[in-house]
This record gives C-alpha cells, sequence and structure tokens, in this order.
C-alpha cells in the first residue's frame, strides 16, 4: 500500500486524517510515466483521475488537424476530476506525459465505491477538488460557486433544502439569468422532480407539476444524451415540440451525472436582456454541475424519499 507520508503532501487530500489517508490508499496507485506516454484520448471513457508528483502533462484537442494546447499540468495539478462522478463520460480532450514523472490514479469507479462507505472521506476530498477549481478558474469574468469550498461542502451537504437554494440563488447571481429550476429524476416512475425553483410567477405551482420523463423535450432530453440541452430564441419560436411547463424562449440545462446515473439537472431559462445563453455559460453551468454532484448525492442519500410527492 502507499505510503501516506506522501499524500499528507498533497493538496487535494488536505484535512483527512492519517486513518482517513490509510483508507483512501487502497484505491490509489503511483505509476512512472516516460515522454511521450498518452493518459487519455479524445473519446475515451474517462476513467481516471489523475494528480502529477513530478514531471509534465500536455493537456490539448486536435481540431482541424491543429494541436490546440489547453494546459501544461505540474507538480500537484490535476486532471480529469469528471471521472470522480462520472468515469463512462469520455474524454474531449488528449493527454500526453511531456516531462518523465510519477502520477497518483484513482479509478473513479473505485471512487465512487468508497462513497457508500466513507462519505465523508469523499466529500473532503471532492471538497478540495472544488476549492482547487474555483482557485483554477479565477482569472474568468465569473465569480465561481465560492460557497463550495471545504467547510460549505461539509456543513452543508446533508441538508438538500439548503444545498439547493445555495445552488440556485448563487447560479442566477454568476449567469445572469431570470428563471432557475434544480430538478431530480426518477426513471422508475417515468417522473421529473422540479425541487426547487426560482423567477416563476409561482415557484410553489412548479414544484408541484407532475412532469414524464421520458418525453419531455429539454429535461427529458438531458436525462436521455447525459449532455447540456441549449436552446435559442430562433430555435424556440421555430419548433413548437420545445413546449413545456417550464419553458421560456432561451433555456439552457445541465445534467448531473454521478456515476452512471443522471441523477438530476440545472435549468436556466430566460437569460437577461434577452440573449440566448452563450458557449461560456454552457461551459460555466457544466463546472458548476461538476462541482455540485458530490453533495447532491450524498444529500439525497441522507433523505432517501420524504421530499418525493
Amino acid at each position: 500500500m502507499i505510503d501516506t507520508k506522501i499524500l499528507e503532501k498533497i493538496g487535494v487530500f488536505d484535512g483527512l486524517s492519517s486513518p482517513e489517508l490509510q483508507v483512501l490508499a487502497k484505491i490509489i496507485t503511483i505509476k512512472k510515466y516516460r515522454k511521450g506516454e498518452v493518459l487519455f484520448e479524445q473519446g475515451d471513457q474517462r476513467r481516471s483521475f489523475f494528480i502529477v508528483l513530478s514531471g509534465k502533462v500536455h493537456i490539448y484537442r486536435v481540431f482541424e488537424n491543429e494541436v490546440q494546447t489547453l494546459a501544461f499540468l505540474g507538480k500537484d495539478n490535476f486532471a480529469v476530476e469528471s471521472a470522480l462522478t462520472g468515469p463512462k463520460l469520455k474524454h474531449q480532450h488528449n493527454g500526453e506525459v511531456m516531462e518523465e514523472g510519477d502520477l497518483i490514479e484513482i479509478r473513479g469507479k473505485d471512487f465512487i465505491k468508497l462513497a457508500e462507505d466513507y462519505p465523508q472521506i469523499v466529500s473532503k476530498v471532492y471538497a478540495n477538488v472544488i476549492a482547487n477549481l474555483d482557485l483554477r478558474l479565477h482569472h474568468a469574468n465569473n465569480k465561481l460557486m465560492t460557497i463550495f469550498t471545504t467547510s460549505k461542502v461539509a456543513s452543508t451537504y446533508e441538508d438538500l433544502d439548503h444545498l439547493t437554494d445555495l445552488v440556485l440563488t448563487t447560479i442566477l447571481q454568476i449567469i445572469k439569468a431570470n428563471r432557475a429550476a434544480f430538478v431530480l429524476f426518477h426513471p422508475d416512475e417515468d417522473r421529473i422532480q422540479i425541487y426547487d425553483a426560482r423567477g416563476y410567477e409561482n415557484n410553489q405551482f412548479m414544484k408541484n407539476l407532475k412532469i414524464g420523463l421520458k418525453d419531455d423535450p429539454i429535461l427529458g432530453l438531458v436525462y436521455k444524451s447525459k449532455r447540456e440541452v441549449v436552446v435559442t430564441k430562433e430555435m424556440y419560436r421555430k419548433q413548437k415540440s420545445l413546449r413545456a411547463p417550464y419553458s421560456v424562449e432561451t433555456m439552457l440545462a445541465a445534467p448531473l451525472i454521478m456515476g452512471e446515473r443522471v441523477i438530476g439537472a440545472i435549468f436556466l431559462g430566460e437569460k437577461d436582456k434577452g440573449r440566448d445563453f452563450s458557449y461560456n455559460n454552457q461551459i460555466l453551468l457544466n463546472i458548476i454541475a461538476l462541482q455540485i454532484v458530490m453533495p447532491i448525492a450524498l444529500a439525497e442519500k441522507s433523505e432517501e424519499a420524504p421530499k418525493r410527492k
């Protein structure tokens, strides 16, 4: 088993006790990679989360036969954080070792399994990942989800009402929209549950709506495709099939993916000043969805069925 003294020096594992590190070490491997070795390729499943102990990793994509560099990762940087919640999603980029070094690897399916027996360990690790993402993206025009630092996630994830309230309130401050909803999916009942809503004339009415999952044109599509769905004003006006009880002219929805399951979605409607949701809005909402899916899943699990109607 890996020496936990190595793990103590890594930021993603801050706040873990010695016994917790010993548990986590059971699902961690360290491997030496040579220059030129491929970690992952576009189209592969995102099976593993990587942390660079030494060396350098090149993250890039190929567009029209041209290599576009997205990042160079050095010591303590990490990649493929989405593997921790959705290990069967596919890579959109490539990762290649530029300088020989050692990398930590955690398989996503092992991390998800660990959450069943040690949710507090998983929550601490995930909160550190979130805090790091927040710092990494701090230069962006939008102020990213500062409520999801380690202390906030640890203190709120058991209360789904509180957490969804924080999520929607904060998202509406970050991505300027007039309406928002937090959605849970119940495929066994073919039902979409609007758990919380903002900006509608009657938010409580929205939360009491009965919406079928299979045939819903927006949220149902998010569930089936496991991808974000964007509706522009032009699309909405031309396609009557996009009408739903919650619909407005401009819409953006992103899935919450945990393992193989789409447990829910974040929905935004009516972009400010009548504009369409931008590509940057899509990227940001997907990042937020990634940040909150673990605490949401743990909170839903702790409540089980009492909120479902």
